[in-house]
């Protein structure tokens, strides 16, 4: 090979290194671009949502403010109530149910018990506690499982065709019930003598006051069969709840109930948390209430929720 042929094979070379290192360039440049599309793109995709669910709004992307509820619907509600966010569990560290007893043997459901904070601070001290406990029906399994502890018990149900009486020595029952007002609430017009004797919380907390001192109350039980709705409004606005350490009530919803009543109801519950330092800490849907809400019916209607004060969390 003469020294001309070498060169053009060098320069040949040369140039085919060249042509290899900017179709390499290129390639390089391509994917860089890619990549710059995608993260452009991956934010815009998000906001979209593709399948037989574009239409639907998931409760978990929804602000839980009130403003942001006035456009939620029936079902929106019903299922922020059954989510996690309706509940703090990691507030209380440990609880434990009381009471209650299996109403459904097919499904081996129990009814009635009620979750107690035990952490510091919260517990119901052994041997000295108190808890008022309204709404009885015949169905006293919470009632005794708190005066084995050792609480007083004081129990009230005006639906209960039973005089005042001690069921043992921890537990008094009235034959009275809670209402947003003390009055009687008369049954049938023609039978003045059949009526139901209705006091606010704070009246009977006084009224019980020389008997157990100006205690606070351990625990109060509520489960009055739908008219929490019109006790509780009267409980926060009398300041009552300062003296309480927690809260466990059985939240009702039917088929008369219009969207309004419904939002009102949640905002009412969520004020107690965001206004009055009640903590929400577990809520169990009652597994027979299926159905009773026609514009929600594959929600519950019915559920325990239990609040602790969290002035008193040590």
């Amino acid at each position: 090979m003469n020294s001309s042929e070498f060169q053009v094979l060098l320069s040949e070379r040369k140039m085919f290194r060249i042509s290899n290192v900017q179709h390499l360039v290129k390639i390089i440049a391509r994917f860089l671009l890619c990549l710059a599309f995608l993260s452009l793109s991956l934010p815009l995709l998000k906001l979209f949502h593709f399948g037989q669910e574009d239409n639907q709004i998931s409760i978990t992307e929804i602000d839980s403010t009130s403003d942001a509820m006035e456009s939620w619907s029936v079902s929106q509600m019903m299922t922020f109530l059954e989510s996690s966010r309706m509940t703090n569990r990691s507030a209380c560290n440990v609880f434990y149910e009381f009471g209650g007893v299996v109403i459904n043997e097919t499904f081996r459901y129990k009814d009635g018990q009620k979750s107690v904070c035990l952490d510091d601070g919260l517990k119901p001290a052994i041997n000295n506690c108190l808890v008022y406990s309204f709404g009885i029906d015949n169905e006293w399994s919470f009632d005794d499982d708190m005066a084995k502890l050792g609480c007083d018990v004081y129990s009230f149900d005006p639906s209960m065709e039973e005089a005042d009486h001690n069921r043992s020595a921890r537990i008094h029952f009235y034959q009275m019930g809670i209402w947003n007002k003390n009055g009687f609430l008369f049954l049938d017009k023609k039978r003045p003598d059949v009526a139901w004797k209705l006091l606010t919380l704070e009246t009977i907390y006084n009224k019980f006051k020389s008997v157990h001192g100006k205690r606070v109350i351990d625990y109060v039980k509520i489960d009055i069969e739908g008219d929490e709705w019109t006790v509780l409004p009267q409980m926060i606005e009398s300041g009552i709840l300062h003296r309480v350490k927690q809260l466990a009530m059985e939240i009702h919803f039917d088929g008369d109930d219009s969207i309004d009543d419904i939002r009102q109801r949640i905002g009412t519950l969520r004020s107690l948390e965001r206004d009055h330092g009640m903590i929400p800490f577990d809520y169990k849907s009652n597994l027979n209430s299926k159905g009773f809400v026609q514009a929600a019916p594959d929600k519950y209607s019915c559920a325990e929720i239990v609040y602790f004060n969290s002035k008193f969390k040590m």
